[in-house]
Formats: C-alpha cells, structure tokens, sequence
C-alpha cells in the first residue's frame, strides 16, 4: 500500500548542506588565522617603543581542535620577573596605561563580527 508521499531532491539536500558543512569550518579557521595575525600586527604598531622590547615580544598562537579555532595574541615582555607588557598596559603607580592590547582588539573586533557573519551567510 503506497502513501502517497514521495520525496524528491533529498540527495541534492544532502549534498548542498554537507558541502556547507566542510566550506565553512575551513572559512572560519582562515578568518579567525588572519585577524589573529592583523590584530598582532596593530599592536605592535601601537606599542609603547623604547627599545622594541615589547614590540619584539608580542606574539600569537594559533590553536585549532576540531570545530574550535582560537587566536591569542599576547604582549608578554618578561624582564627577570617582571612583566613590562602588562605593565604598559595596565599601568602602575608610576606609569599611566598605554592600552595597545585593548585598542588592537577594538580596532578588529567588529570588522571580525562582519566577517564572520559574511562567512555564514555565503556558506
């Protein structure tokens, strides 16, 4: 006894969605890659220099485990036990905050979300 209802395209559904699946994460890693490395490179740029010290020592890792891809990028200039890149950024009681960290985030942030959402929406 026949239903009635036959469903017609499925695999070319299939297929579509599975080509999204894989174009995406790929999309996505290559995004957050390069806005890691634009973001470091604006912070050097934005660094307090004396020495280059501290812009020599602003670094990024780039860690990708399965569908998580996550930038860091750090501005880490150790000095014995003393860390100069905090300390230019944050202040101490002697020297006022220079914020390059935070000013290199606010500058990629919102082009990111952009992005990102063009990443989705092309997909």
């Amino acid at each position: 006894m026949s239903s009635g209802f036959r469903i017609e395209g499925a695999d070319k559904f299939i297929s579509v969605h599975t080509n999204k699946l894989t174009r995406v994460p790929a999309a996505a890693r290559e995004l957050v890659r390069s806005t890691t490395a634009s973001t470091q490179a604006q912070a050097a740029r934005l660094a307090p220099v004396k020495t280059g010290f501290l812009r020599r020592n602003i670094d990024i890792s780039f860690v990708n485990t399965g569908l998580v891809s996550t930038g860091t990028v750090t501005g880490n200039a150790m000095n014995r036990n003393f860390n100069y890149g905090y300390a230019q950024e944050n202040g101490t009681r002697f020297i006022q905050p220079k914020l390059f960290m935070y000013q290199a985030y606010q500058i990629h942030k919102e082009v990111f979300i952009r992005n990102m959402e063009a990443v989705l929406d092309n997909a």
